[in-house]
This record gives structure tokens, C-alpha cells and sequence, in this order.
């Protein structure tokens, strides 16, 4: 958190935006052709719609709205002063040390984002909702940032905004969320410049709270990037929340928790890579890899070297699943299996053939076309 010396009138708030009601159904559509994790969770049991049940737009209200983990986002500036488009960068890219995601700049006309700096205010379209956004349209807007603005402001807005295209909502909508709000206050402010919201925009940016049912959410986090800033002139009683302008320890967590990386594979043996080498280096000794499969096909593990091995293959994704074993098949007295695997990862367990004998080998994991 970084506090600012300024005064309440310095405050510029980020802009809710969402969809028309006509374009949520298929908005849902494209958020679970994109990820399957959005489906909405329907109760066992529930009452099927048109006998009662939940109607389609009120799935579709339920349907998540983010990425596919491991996504490469296509992301393209479609006006603005070149010098502040560099500047905006760096910080967008901020968010791929903690999500496995990943943002390329550059001109693509089907970039998913989309970025203005002619539209009032600064705003983006909540995660997978741009993809309902037509192409010549942007889904993400800075409204104040110049050449002149401090890289803190940069920070705060750029970080907050990309957030936003992550699928975070702000923060002080979150449900579990217990802001001592002055409303009348809260009202007299935003409805002034800088902002000049209605009191409707007022109502929906600040004081309506997501359902626990259509959001996934933490407890509250005074320090998270998609919070703004809360003044005590703003609040009852001694509370107020400065000018967050970083990634908060609580962001870094739940945005890896939204976008996991994917586990480090003991012992990692790489796809059509050199083989390794080894050792076994004590009597009874059982050496154990991991190998990840991106494209179902046949691959062919082997053992390389002058000992006599055993080698056992489980998975996918499941170490004690047995898929084949193998001790002689391949050159001398050197294991071999050769198998057709679906994507996933797997487990490979390596043994002398005698329990009172030691030595060195190499081990490698191959697509059927290679070799």
C-alpha cells in the first residue's frame, strides 16, 4: 500500500461495465467453450428449467467468466499516444509472475483485449465478457493517464484494470466485505468531477456486493490492487484505506489460485529431450521420475547403459496407476516400453534387476517418431 498526499478531490475510481442482459446467454456460452471450470454449479437434484428450474439467463448469471489456465492473451492498443502505450505494459505484465497467463502485445486484429484511451473514465469488460465485445470495439479503457502521470498512478490503474480482464472484481464488492460507508457523503463526492457518476453508477460501483454464489472470493483484503482508495470522509467512524498501487500478498495467492501453475514434476524427464543420466547408488534402490504429455500419441520410454533394469510406468496423473512394466525389451539387458499415453502426467519407477547390484544409466522419454 502506498499512501498519497493528496486530497479527497484526487480520487478517480474505475468504472463497472457489463454486458447488455440480451448478450448474457451467449457471453456464458463463449465463457465455457473457453473454460469448462465456468459452468455454473447445479445442484443434484435441482428442478430442470421449464418446469420450474433456473431459466438460462439466470445460469448464465451463475457462469464464470475466467481463462483458460495457461492462456496467452493477445493484447492491442487500438489508439493512444505511443509513449503512454510503453508505459502501460509493464505493469499489465505484473500479473504473470502469480497467474499462469501470459499477455502478448502487439497488433493482432482478434486480440481479446482491446485498448482505448478515448473513452470516459478507465474500465475493463470482467474476463471472458470481451470475447462478446465486437473486434473493432476496445474492452479495456484509460481515460486519464498522459505522459505526465507518475508511474504510482500507472501502477494503480494499469495493475487494477488487467485484474479486471483476469476475472477480479473489485474488491470492496466482495461478499465478504463490511465497509462503514457514508453514503450521503458517498454520493455528494461521486457525483462531483472528477467522476460525475449518477446516483445510480454510485449504487452499482460501490455499494452493490457479488453473491457468494457467482464469485470466487476471499476474506477481505485491505491491501488488494482492486480496491480504491476509501477516505475517513467517506466512512463512519475511523476508517479509511489509502492508495494501493501493488499486487497485496492476498492478490499474488488468490490470482495463483484462479490461474495455478502447474506443479513441479519430480525428477523431470523431458519429452524428446537427451536422455539423462543416473545412478543407482544402493542396494535395493528404486529411482522415480516424472514425465508430463501435452498430445495424445505413442511414445517410447527407455534405458540406456550396461545394467540390468526393470522399469514400471503409472498414470496419467495417478502414481499408482499401472500402466505397463518392461525389463529386458530394449538394447542388452536395458528396459524398454513403448505405449500409447493420453495427456497427463506420469510416473516412472526405475530398479536394478538384482537388489545387490549398483551402477550408472541413462533414462529418456521419446516420441514414437523420434529415434
Amino acid at each position: 500500500m502506498t499512501t498519497r498526499n493528496e486530497d479527497l478531490s484526487s480520487i478517480r475510481a474505475c468504472i463497472d461495465v457489463t454486458l447488455p442482459t440480451d448478450q448474457l446467454y451467449e457471453a456464458a456460452r463463449r465463457a465455457i467453450e473457453e473454460n469448462p471450470a465456468n459452468a455454473p454449479a447445479i445442484p443434484r437434484g435441482s428442478v430442470p428449467f421449464g418446469q420450474g428450474g433456473p431459466s438460462p439467463l439466470a445460469l448464465a448469471a451463475l457462469t464464470g467468466k475466467l481463462w483458460k489456465t495457461g492462456r496467452t492473451l493477445r493484447c492491442r492498443f487500438l489508439d493512444g499516444d505511443p509513449a503512454v502505450q510503453a508505459r502501460v505494459e509493464p505493469f499489465a505484465h505484473g500479473w504473470e509472475q502469480y497467474a499462469n497467463i501470459k499477455f502478448v502485445f502487439g497488433n493482432d486484429p482478434d486480440a481479446e483485449i482491446r485498448i482505448s484511451f478515448k473513452q470516459p473514465g478507465s474500465w475493463s469488460y470482467l474476463g471472458t465478457d470481451a470475447l462478446s465485445i465486437p473486434k473493432n470495439q476496445p474492452t479495456m479503457n484509460y481515460g486519464w493517464l498522459r505522459r505526465e502521470t507518475d508511474d504510482q498512478e500507472y501502477s494503480r490503474v494499469v495493475i487494477h484494470e488487467f485484474g479486471h480482464a483476469l476475472g477480479c472484481i473489485h474488491e470492496h464488492q466482495n461478499p465478504a466485505t463490511d465497509i462503514p460507508w457514508d453514503k450521503d457523503a458517498v454520493y455528494r463526492y461521486y457525483q462531483g468531477p472528477p467522476n460525475n457518476w449518477t446516483r445510480s453508477q454510485v449504487d452499482i460501483n460501490l455499494f452493490t456486493r457479488y453473491s457468494a454464489d457467482i464469485t470466487q472470493f476471499s476474506e477481505f483484503d485491505r491491501e488488494s490492487i482492486m480496491l480504491y482508495p476509501i477516505p475517513n470522509a467517506l466512512t463512519t467512524g475511523d476508517y479509511e484505506v489509502g492508495w494501493n498501487t501493488e499486487l497485496s500478498e492476498q492478490d499474488k495467492a488468490f490470482i495463483g489460485a484462479l490461474y495455478p501453475f502447474a506443479p513441479k514434476l519430480e525428477n523431470e524427464i523431458k519429452v524428446d529431450a537427451p536422455a539423462i543420466s543416473a545412478s543407482i547408488g544402493q542396494y535395493g534402490e528404486v529411482d522415480t521420475y516424472q514425465f508430463a504429455v501435452a498430445q495424445e500419441g505413442t511414445y517410447r520410454l527407455e534405458t540406456e547403459g550396461k545394467l540390468d533394469l526393470v522399469m514400471s510406468l503409472f498414470g496419467p496423473d495417478d502414481p499408482a496407476h499401472f500402466v505397463a512394466m518392461d525389463d529386458d525389451s530394449g538394447d542388452r539387458l536395458n528396459a524398454r516400453i513403448v505405449e500409447s499415453l493420453k495427456p497427463g502426467v506420469y510416473t516412472v519407477r526405475v530398479r536394478h534387476y538384482s537388489a545387490r547390484r549398483t551402477g550408472d544409466y541413462k533414462i529418456g522419454v521419446y516420441t514414437a517418431a523420434q529415434g
